[in-house]
């Protein structure tokens, strides 16, 4: 079904377009190598989280639900296609592709669609939308940026332009659809659970799905191309991320919703400057779950809770401190 993303005639421009970044890199000379890496980094899950947790715990309860779905969904989204389409790196499709090397230690897996892209999409996209009425300027200064990541991904050779548009697609589809899905949930606090539990189906059938599924077995010289494993091992990662962070918010806000809104400047400050003590304490765990050689259980529970700390324990026990200091 998606064999035409392969197809020379398909790819032979994309190529074309990063060998014309890659002849301007070496023109440069690695000038804006660090640039580009630094801009890279606004796609990676840490980030946008962070700011995501302080919008949630100090700010908007809602707009931070709306934040947490994003995120998740759109991982969803793309570790779907990702691990269906098993696209091969750019440098792996044309050798005469040389990515930066410091981009090119940290990309592996498969290359359809640019996470990247699709994380700064959703996370940074959302963001966007939810200021584009009182702050314009600002909204449209945050979309470029997104534009930016993506291009980020080419200009470091590690993502070809098919790959960074669909990567840019399902974040801002999304935005669209996840505003739709709180909009309704927030009718009736049940359909919350209902959220999750489908969620929850789906996640289940998607980690069965890829544990189960064929990859491709290509060797070069007796090497295999692409180990299959790794990107197997990433996706539970990001199942574990996936449902913790779903069902910490959909529990919050079906259970004990709370009015960030209503709280004094000083209580939201204190919650803010605990909860991202809280969180840079815990968010190493994720770059460890990727990093360390761990059962997919472990892994799959060590990022459960990583999400469903910040999204759901932490929110009680600060709404159960604030409540017993009222007293």
């Amino acid at each position: 079904m998606l064999e035409f993303l392969t197809n020379d005639n398909w790819l032979n421009p994309q190529f074309d377009y990063l060998m014309y970044l890659q002849n301007l890199r070496i023109h440069v000379g690695p000038v804006f190598d660090g640039f580009f890496m630094w801009i890279s980094k606004f796609g990676e899950i840490e980030i946008p989280i962070l700011v995501v947790c302080l919008i949630y715990w100090c700010f908007d309860f809602k707009s931070g639900v709306y934040l947490f779905s994003l995120n998740g969904l759109g991982l969803f989204v793309a570790q779907f296609f990702k691990m269906s389409a098993c696209v091969y790196r750019p440098w792996i499709l044309n050798d005469k592709i040389k990515p930066v090397e410091a981009a090119y230690r940290f990309a592996g897996g498969y290359s359809f669609p640019s996470g990247h892209s699709q994380l700064a999409a959703s996370s940074w996209g959302g963001m966007a939308f939810l200021l584009a009425k009182k702050h314009k300027f600002l909204s449209v200064l945050i979309i470029l940026g997104i534009l930016l990541v993506g291009f980020s991904r080419n200009y470091l050779g590690v993502h070809t332009l098919q790959d960074v548009i669909f990567g840019l697609s399902i974040g801002f589809v999304l935005i669209f659809l996840v505003n739709a899905l709180i909009n309704w949930c927030e009718k009736s606090k049940d359909r919350y659970i209902l959220f999750a539990s489908i969620v929850n189906v789906l996640v289940a059938l998607f980690v069965w799905y890829v544990l189960f599924k064929d990859y491709p077995m290509d060797y070069v010289n007796g090497k295999l191309l692409v180990n299959p494993e790794k990107a197997i091992s990433n996706s539970i990662i990001y199942a574990g991320w996936i449902l913790g962070v779903i069902n910490g918010i959909c529990l919050c806000a079906r259970f004990f919703p709370y009015d960030a809104k209503s709280a004094s400047r000083k209580t939201r400050t204190i919650r803010g400057v605990i909860g991202m003590i809280l969180a840079l304490g815990i968010l190493p765990l994720v770059q460890y779950t990727f990093d360390a050689d761990l059962s997919h259980l472990i892994s799959f529970a060590l990022m459960f809770a990583v999400g469903f700390v910040i999204t759901a324990v932490y929110p009680l026990i600060f709404t159960k401190v604030e409540d017993l200091c009222k007293k």
